[in-house]
């Protein structure tokens, strides 16, 4: 995949444009890999072992793998270059000593920050991982015959100095008093939505790509930033709703009910608040009129209800029927979904819009 290199810094377009989830299972392995790294390397500290030179060196190979699956070529031959290093004392274990340890979480370590910078920002440092990528070759020249733990020491200073020791000295993060951009910190909330319950994994991500493709298909006749905002901000006003009633199995009182649709206003509320988000703002609020007028919060009809938020009801009912609930121990099919979405057109959601959506989750099928 391609590599642009912009100056200090470079970029892997090809990786950021992937799903969210791919990315967000991506990162999960990547730390999976370096806690299996930081364990194998205790241990060996500790009281030594082979067993704990295979375990490292299969995380080191399951890193470099994944980043070569996604198309991360400057941290494939970075990782490339380390596992070579380590190679030389998979052979002979007793070789081992502890500044090559050291050295090789420092090197982890650093590669994990790039990543993270690299998905946070769109982009990373082209110095710092040339730097280390130059370190690892020297290294492995030196160490050609034999390995020296003095090579191994200079290089830790080189990196920075002691590895920290993570149980007992967690990373410091600091907190800054900064203002995100709108759209960043939009996703933020409905990110942590998402946690509020186990049903919600990744709907966040798959709403926001569902209704732009539907936004396309129609011939994108709403602004792409105020449908992607609405879409993040939704359901923000959830998060006001006591747990009790969220969480709750059966049917729910007259007073339950007001209270959870008090969700749109909030949301809408939300967004004015912000500032230039005032076609977001109505999507949200329209959310939940149905196209028979039977709806809420004003009982809006057909043509009186926003487009964005008529697009927003298909894509939200879509993403919670093919997620599982609380009172489904199964995940629907897109075919069910699809199926049930079109027995409410008329009733429920815009006619038109639907036979749009329905060939939007064909070519979604076609793609699985």
């Amino acid at each position: 995949m391609t590599t642009v290199i912009s100056g200090a810094t470079f970029s892997c377009p090809e990786f950021l444009a992937m799903e969210r989830a791919i990315i967000d299972d991506f990162v999960d392995c990547t730390r999976e890999c370096c806690d299996e790294a930081e364990t194998c390397v205790k241990a060996l500290n500790k009281h030594g072992g082979s067993d704990y030179i295979h375990r490292l060196f299969r995380s080191l190979h399951s890193l470099k793998g994944n980043c070569q699956m996604v198309g991360l070529t400057p941290f494939t031959s970075l990782l490339h270059k380390i596992e070579e290093i380590f190679s030389l004392v998979r052979a002979h274990p007793e070789r081992y000593f502890p500044e090559l340890g050291e050295f090789l979480l420092l090197a982890t370590d650093e590669v994990e920050d790039l990543l993270n910078e690299l998905i946070a920002q769109g982009s990373t440092s082209h110095v710092r991982r040339q730097k280390l990528y130059d370190l690892c070759e020297a290294l492995q020249k030196s160490s050609s015959d034999n390995l020296y733990p003095e090579h191994f020491r200079d290089a830790i200073q080189q990196l920075g100095g002691k590895l920290a020791d993570k149980e007992g000295v967690e990373k410091a993060h600091k907190i800054l008093l900064e203002l995100l951009p709108d759209l960043e910190f939009m996703r933020k909330l409905a990110l942590q939505i998402d946690h509020l319950s186990i049903y919600r994994k990744n709907r966040t991500d798959q709403q926001v790509q569902l209704i732009e493709a539907l936004n396309e298909a129609l011939g994108l006749p709403l602004d792409v930033q105020q449908l992607k905002a609405a879409s993040w901000m939704h359901d923000v006003g959830m998060s006001f709703i006591p747990h009790t009633i969220f969480n709750k199995e059966g049917s729910l009182s007259k007073e339950e009910v007001r209270i959870i649709q008090e969700h749109v206003v909030i949301g809408s509320q939300l967004l004015l608040r912000f500032g230039g988000w005032d076609e977001a703002a109505r999507m949200v609020l329209d959310h939940h009129e149905r196209y028979d007028g039977s709806g809420y919060p004003n009982a809006l009809k057909g043509e009186q209800i926003h487009p964005g938020a008529r697009m927003l009801a298909i894509v939200d009912t879509f993403c919670s029927i093919t997620n599982e609930r609380s009172d489904r121990s199964y995940k629907k099919s897109l075919l069910s979904a699809i199926s049930e979405i079109n027995a409410n057109s008329h009733i429920q959601f815009d006619p038109a819009m639907v036979n749009v959506f329905n060939d939007v989750v064909r070519k979604l099928i076609m793609r699985l």
